[in-house]
């Protein structure tokens, strides 16, 4: 793995939230990332001259092997490092078969939002933002904040 000073610090990122059955994909990142093994929604840096939206797709046709949709926008943040990273609702079929890029993605999974929020490994800024919905700071279509959200998300 590249050493830290050796990874370039991106400005713009976006992430995919992509929902089956009231359930988010997430994904474990790989050993050769930064942030290795890590528990987070798929996405990445933004390259110069392209959209969110186009990012968006590119990103989950490179990690997970699949053609995805953009949504709608859902939030955005800022990095301690400065990165603003936008936070996109996202669809792919659902039948789509993932054919992981395994440099970057362990492996994937379904998760329903109060085990999420519990996972030992959750990325914090996956956190942030998911404690942010609970707050009804956005909504995300589809998916209702669980009843019992408070008393998780504390």
């Amino acid at each position: 793995m590249p050493r830290k000073s050796q990874i370039p610090i991106r400005k713009r990122a976006v992430v995919g939230v992509i929902l089956r059955h009231n359930t988010f994909l997430t994904i474990r990142r790989s050993q050769q990332v930064v942030a290795p093994g890590k528990v987070c929604f798929p996405g990445g840096g933004i390259e110069h001259g392209e959209s969110e939206q186009q990012a968006l797709v590119r990103e989950i046709r490179e990690e997970l092997g699949v053609t995805a949709t953009a949504g709608q926008r859902l939030y955005e943040t800022v990095t301690p490092w400065g990165t603003s990273v936008a936070w996109w609702h996202a669809h792919v079929e659902e039948n789509a078969q993932f054919a992981l890029q395994t440099a970057e993605v362990a492996e994937t999974h379904w998760l329903a939002p109060q085990v999420l929020l519990r996972h030992p490994d959750l990325l914090t800024s996956n956190r942030d933002f998911l404690v942010a919905w609970g707050r009804s700071t956005f909504a995300i279509p589809g998916i209702a904040v669980p009843p019992d959200w408070d008393e998780i998300s504390d």
